[in-house]
């Protein structure tokens, strides 16, 4: 990677820290990919404090940042507005330089540390004036309703906080204001990579190996590639690993009884250097999700991790996921609602070795020399730079 790139330690001889950074994320936990792996761990390499506080705190400390626990909250529609008054005394009490919050639950809270003269990043994961489509909210009339208050208000976040970041690119445009693009470039170096490198490899030598790692639900194609799966094993020995969480629990009886469900290696919720470490010993990866909400045009962060290590990979033919070089793809796309594409895209990958290590090496260089998260961490830096200043502020702020 290119040095330049890479987030500057803290001076040897300025001694304390730059400042004092709170990742309030009252849902998330102390492993978030996004929040704490990337974002949190480039400022406490560049010298800031930085604290995690999440739901449940399980240990004081993670990866050198310090660890609180804010508690649970109460509700689940109406989450934001119960819980911001105090969530925002715990925030007070935190005497941070500058807060990052994520997605729409600290909303009201955002406003609130804002009027109160506090400095607020918004992260802004998700495509919300699109993702409640997906939700499980009843009666489902609410649905467009609410992705259209949840898209308001954050147009209202882009104008009053010292900015919001986003991981699509028609996020920008439709927030507007104080808006930044950070997409889920992937991680490249740092303590979680070094765990990965440091587990043993598992290779089955007899059989070929398929990996998903995700949230698992119908719109992220769990009976397609259980379909897949079995119909696979009807010429060739195939496993298809899944590590991830159940969007319900009825989810996961029905998939169990599921015929292709006896050929998945299922390992539940793992770390983030778990899950790197069973990509890295995969043939191909998987990611078919459904064209619903915004899945078409978000940043999948599998798919980069899949090129990462060199694994080539089947996916949605979503413009926006499409990756090209001069040498070739990285993987093959399909029509996720059609089994057959998918079925013939995989067998050719597993019948054909020469072709995935083809693949592979375009994805891995592809990650290597143009999108990873090391060339996005100098802007990152300088955001929250920008907003610990208060230079975002105007005059009437």
């Amino acid at each position: 990677m290119d040095a330049e790139a890479k987030p500057q330690k803290k001076s040897q001889t300025t001694g304390g820290p730059v400042g004092k950074v709170v990742f309030f994320m009252p849902i998330g936990a102390h492993e978030q990919v996004r929040a704490v792996h990337k974002q949190a761990w480039t400022l406490s390499s560049a010298g800031y404090e930085v604290e995690i506080a999440v739901q449940a705190a399980p240990l004081n400390e993670y990866l050198g940042m310090k660890v609180s626990e804010v508690g649970p909250s109460k509700g689940y529609m109406l989450r934001s507005l119960l819980n911001s008054r105090r969530w925002f005394r715990i925030c007070r009490s935190k005497k941070a330089d500058v807060f990052v919050l994520r997605n729409p639950d600290c909303i009201f809270l955002a406003l609130m540390l804002t009027m109160a003269g506090q400095n607020v990043v918004y992260d802004s994961q998700e495509d919300f004036s699109k993702r409640p489509l997906l939700r499980g909210i009843r009666p489902a009339f609410l649905k467009p309703i609410i992705a259209q208050t949840l898209t308001f208000l954050e147009q209202l976040l882009a104008r009053r906080v010292a900015a919001v970041l986003v991981t699509q690119a028609q996020q920008v445009e439709q927030l507007g204001g104080r808006t930044f693009l950070q997409p889920n470039a992937p991680l490249v170096d740092g303590p979680i990579l070094d765990a990965m490198c440091n587990m043993p490899r598992v290779v089955a030598p007899d059989r070929d190996t398929l990996i998903y790692v995700g949230e698992i639900s119908e719109s992220r194609g769990i009976w397609q590639m259980l379909d897949i799966v079995e119909r696979v094993n009807e010429s060739r020995y195939c496993t298809l690993k899944i590590a991830g969480r159940f969007a319900h629990a009825d989810l996961q009886r029905e998939a169990k009884d599921h015929p292709g469900w006896q050929y998945v290696d299922y390992v539940g919720q793992i770390s983030h250097a778990e899950s790197l470490s069973l990509i890295r010993d995969a043939d191909v990866g998987l990611a078919l999700l459904m064209p619903v909400a915004d899945y078409p045009t978000s940043s999948i962060t599998k798919l980069y991790e899949y090129m990462t290590f060199g694994i080539p990979f089947v996916a949605s033919n979503f413009p926006a996921w499409r990756v090209a070089s001069e040498n070739g793809v990285p993987g093959i796309y399909v029509d996720p609602q059609s089994p057959d594409e998918s079925l013939e895209a995989i067998i050719r990958l597993l019948e054909d070795p020469k072709l995935r290590r083809k693949m592979g090496e375009i994805g891995s260089e592809y990650i290597a020399n143009e999108f990873n998260w090391n060339e996005y961490a100098n802007p990152f830096l300088e955001i929250i730079a920008a907003a610990q200043s208060g230079a975002w502020r105007t005059p009437h702020e």
